[in-house]
């Protein structure tokens, strides 16, 4: 054994290991299903924009996915890439991230972490500068692991350990090649010594790691207690059980060293996945048999995978030079296309045994389970294929050459009528066989071990590709363009005797789209809309009960095919998916797995083929899509949508966010009082950025959000990840934004809150400088106008005295007059006087008028201003000015002014009315001045500050004082009084 190893290790084998390995050669590239080639979407550097090579991937609790990279570290968070530079022109060579959200990074000559700012930014922080200048000096930091609170940062040269606070030193007593980290237990390759673990402060050999001396182990593996996994990049894989090596799957070594391991991990179905340097990827199974291989050509564009890492999904990361690509291992879809050595787009599929012969417009192909190699073209099948099937003992094949037979690899036509669509056997006599052509139905016979010729049947020449056999024997052939037909045979069985014809007089909805099939023992039509059922008691086509509760009445569907289970697989206009049937004998529909291979399907001559196991072949445009319902996604599958990014914009974008919270040392996932941003008005247009962390599909994620207190709903699905809002007004907003998978999952919703502050002159302070201009302003106007009232006051009297005197001057020089001019005079005096008594009294009444009604509307406008907008102090100090207002209105000094001069015009009324009338009020003695003044109520209610209906029970009240009869008017009492 120790020779055996010897030689492996060098690079020799003896002649009885060369003899293994090309005696089972043949074996080397075999797989365990006719499954096909998984999803692939690959990112191109023009596409992730950073360096070419990939070394490490790594995804943190959220979802997003951080590479190393060339240029620096990336991260795609499902729509778009971000590339973070470490110092100018570094390489990040390797990467880990640990519970609290931290990025670890190994560069050239470097190590440190990234973490974010306050706006969500990562930043970059070296804890290589932290060391002293003895230790600083390293070329390639190649591994970085996170183990709880310690993070190893391993050098060829050093090892070095990170506490969260300071950095431990651990310097090997030999150069170091990789390292690996193993069940929290640290392993190097070192020189002379071979494979060692740190223990302590110290590296220690591993028993039996001695054999590794000299190989260039690019990854170690756990397999279980005692019992190690090791690539090696030129020598093949190993096991290193209980301290012993010893190859691991003989009869793939060679396929290994040839292949050059680079990196190698364990997926959480137990098998393993190895990227190569020349040979692409390998999946393996646990034993290290070859599942599945795929390199350039063949899923990948490139044979060199760097880096492998498996996601929450279980699909797989692979980092690549030129590329990253990402695989979706954990799909039940797979391709069967070209890539895999089937060229053409599939029509028609048939699984005999062990062989899957697969029908597509440039032959038939078969791919033999547990054989080497691409589909096999049969011969002389060249051209369209639309269906295979086996009837008694013989595989036939409709193609638009005809009616072919297969057999032992080699074709023979069996008609010469071209253009042969599908083959049907008859139920009460199986050994005759109905055709289906272009032109009508031809009938074989089965004799001597074949199926024979006998005739084209007359009587029908439309073109029969879709056909089947109702319980009576009668046969519905069904036309896309024109309807259904029920053909009724001879009771041998050789000729048509009858031919009837069915479209919407019969109950379909058209006479467009009808095709026939047979699901659960019975005959199923569909139509342009919905699914059908013929009825022989009233010979008329009704809707099926159960894909008009399941799928709906009007639905659309162009072929239903049922597997041994009963499950009902089904491809329509809207629809795609299975019923699938449950103990209880009850079906539930299953659609949304299916979105994502919708796209891929024929538009035109659909099918539907059930392999055995159940697994199932739909015809795509190009090969076939390969599914596993044993792999069928679970609804659980978890994903988040993300606010990425969020700017103000007033000449050019703010950053407000970058798409990280932070509180103390952990990354968080919600949005802390801190991180809600109070923006000044002019900042009122705000652009988010959104993603979400599912990479299903080719990008196909749609979402949906709304603006809370600015839009009430949410909007319609749309695959834009922006979302952009302007001139918003001053408020507290939140956005909710959340995301639809290709899988129809909706992820939780996610949101950002913030406020928007008035502009200056909508602001608190502005109202109440609004508040204290108007206030002053209507103080001023009263001033004014007071100050006019007073002045025009004083003209009078200076005009009436200039007149008094200019009378004077002319009754002195009117002396000579007589006694009756004298008289004549001083009567036109006291006239003069007492008009200007009546105008005194005119102006002080309107005056009255005036100032009442000004404060009034004064009044009113404050009282608006308190409902509208008025707080705190502001409000208090306006109620008070209203009250003082109030007051002004029911001074009493501008009524003894205006009483001074009515009793001057009237004759002393109040007096008189008082000794007259002593229980009278004061204001009822002013309401009796108003009406000797006959002023109106409208008037009066100004004056007296009240209603005009309060002037209306003031007179009922004054007519009782009064003592005055119904008979009586008050106004003619007042106005003779």
């Amino acid at each position: 054994m120790k020779w055996l190893l010897e030689n492996l290790r060098k690079g020799k084998a003896s002649l009885i290991f060369i003899l293994i390995f090309f005696g089972l050669a043949s074996m080397n590239y075999s797989q365990s299903s006719f499954s096909g080639l998984p999803f692939v979407r690959t990112f191109h550097t023009d596409e992730y924009k950073a360096g070419l090579q990939n070394f490490n991937i790594k995804q943190d609790r959220r979802g997003l996915v951080y590479v190393a990279n060339n240029y620096g570290l990336l991260e795609y968070d499902g729509s778009l890439w971000r590339t973070y530079g470490v110092r100018s022109g570094t390489k990040v060579r390797s990467l880990a991230v640990d519970g609290r959200g931290r990025i670890y990074v190994g560069c050239q000559g470097d190590f440190g972490y990234f973490f974010p700012t306050s706006t969500g930014q990562f930043k970059y922080t070296s804890l290589a500068d932290s060391l002293p200048s003895a230790t600083r000096n390293f070329d390639e930091t190649w591994s970085v692991f996170v183990d709880k609170d310690n993070v190893y940062f391993c050098t060829f040269s050093n090892i070095y350990i990170y506490n969260g606070k300071s950095l431990q030193v651990i310097k090997p007593g030999n150069s170091i090649d990789l390292s690996f980290f193993v069940n929290r237990q640290l392993y190097v390759n070192e020189r002379v010594i071979g494979i060692s673990k740190l223990e302590g402060d110290r590296l220690r050999p591993v028993k039996g790691g001695e054999f590794f001396d000299g190989l260039s182990v690019s990854s170690i593996l756990s397999v279980k207690n005692d019992h190690l996994l090791l690539s090696t990049s030129q020598h093949g894989i190993f096991q290193l059980i209980n301290g012993k090596p010893s190859p691991w799957n003989l009869r793939n070594q060679e396929l290994f060293k040839k292949a050059n391991i680079n990196c190698l991990i364990r997926l959480k179905n137990g098998q393993f996945a190895a990227g190569t340097q020349n040979e692409g990827l390998l999946i393996l199974q646990n034993d290290g048999e070859l599942i599945m291989q795929l390199t350039r050509g063949r899923g990948l564009e490139n044979r060199t995978v760097l880096s492998l890492f498996e996601d929450d999904l279980n699909n797989l990361w692979v980092g690549q030079n030129n590329a990253i690509v990402h695989i979706e291992l954990g799909s039940p879809f797979t391709f069967i296309q070209e890539q895999s050595g089937l060229p053409g787009i599939g029509y028609a599929a048939y699984l005999d045994h062990d062989k899957l012969y697969l029908g597509t417009n440039t032959g038939l192909y078969l791919k033999e389970k547990n054989v080497t190699g691409s589909f096999t073209l049969q011969e002389y099948t060249k051209g369209q294929v639309y269906s295979i099937g086996r009837y008694h003992d013989e595989l036939l094949i409709a193609h638009q050459r005809g009616a072919l037979r297969l057999e032992a690899n080699k074709t023979f036509q069996i008609s010469k009528e071209p253009g042969s669509w599908v083959f049907l056997p008859l139920k009460d006599q199986p050994e005759k066989l109905l055709e289906g052509t272009y032109t009508g139905l031809q009938l074989y016979t089965w004799r001597n071990n074949h199926w024979l010729f006998e005739k084209k049947l007359s009587g029908f020449l439309e073109s029969s590709r879709v056909m089947a056999e109702d319980t009576d024997g009668s046969i519905w052939v069904t036309h896309g363009y024109k309807g259904a037909f029920r053909i009724t045979l001879s009771v041998a069985r050789d000729s048509i005797m009858r031919v009837r014809f069915y479209g919407s007089d019969k109950g379909f909805p058209t006479n467009q789209q009808i095709n026939v099939f047979s699901v659960r023992n019975e005959l199923l039509f569909t139509a342009q809309n919905g699914v059908y059922k013929y009825n022989v008691s009233t010979d008329r086509f009704e809707p099926d009960e159960l894909f008009s509760t399941t799928i709906g009445q009007g639905a659309q569907l162009w072929f239903i095919q049922e597997d041994a289970l009963g499950n009902i697989y089904f491809i329509g206009r809207e629809h795609l998916g299975v019923l699938r049937k449950n103990a209880a004998g009850d079906y539930i529909i299953y659609e949304n797995e299916f979105n994502k291979i919708r796209k891929y399907l024929n538009d035109d001559l659909q099918n539907i083929i059930i392999l055995k196991n159940n697994e199932v072949l739909f015809a795509a445009k190009e090969g076939f899509i390969h599914y596993d319902p044993t792999l069928s996604f679970s609804s659980k599958s978890i994903f988040k949508t993300l606010v990425r990014k969020v700017t103000s914009s007033q000449n050019g974008d703010s950053l407000l966010y970058d798409g990280n919270y932070s509180v103390n040392d952990s990354v968080v996932d919600r949005q802390d009082a801190r991180f809600k941003p109070i923006l000044p008005y002019r900042n009122n247009s705000i652009r988010f950025y959104f993603s979400s962390t599912t990479y299903e599909g080719d990008g196909d994620v749609t979402y949906q959000y709304y603006l809370e207190n600015f839009e009430k709903n949410w909007s319609a699905w749309d695959a834009t990840a922006q979302k952009e809002y302007t001139n918003l007004k001053e408020k507290r907003y939140i956005f909710h934004v959340r995301s639809k998978n290709i899988n129809g999952l909706i992820s939780d919703e996610v949101t950002y809150e913030f406020r928007i502050t008035p502009p200056w002159y909508r602001s608190q302070w502005a109202y109440g400088l609004y508040s204290l201009s108007i206030i002053s302003f209507l103080i001023l106007s009263f001033i004014i106008l007071d100050r006019k009232y007073q002045r025009a006051q004083k003209m009078m009297a200076l005009a009436q005295k200039r007149e008094l005197y200019k009378k004077d001057n002319e009754m002195v020089q009117l002396s000579i007059y007589t006694q009756e001019e004298i008289t004549r005079l001083q009567n036109e005096k006291l006239e003069a006087e007492l008009n200007h008594m009546k105008n005194e009294l005119a102006t002080a009444t309107m005056h009255l008028l005036n100032k009442n009604e000004f404060i009034a509307d004064i009044k009113s406008n404050l009282n608006q201003i308190v409902k509208k907008g008025a707080q705190g102090d502001l409000k208090d100090e306006l109620s008070s000015i209203t009250k003082d207002i109030e007051n002004n209105i029911s001074d009493d000094g501008d009524w003894e002014h205006f009483q001074f001069h009515f009793d001057r015009v009237h004759g002393d009324f109040t007096t008189r009315l008082k000794l007259a009338f002593s229980s009278l009020s004061p204001q009822e003695t002013k309401l009796s001045a108003y009406l000797r003044m006959n002023l109106s109520s409208k008037e009066i209610a100004q004056l007296l500050n009240i209603t005009v209906r309060g002037v209306e029970i003031s007179r009922y009240r004054l007519r009782k004082k009064l003592n005055l009869g119904r008979e009586q008017n008050l106004q003619e009492f007042i106005l003779n009084f």
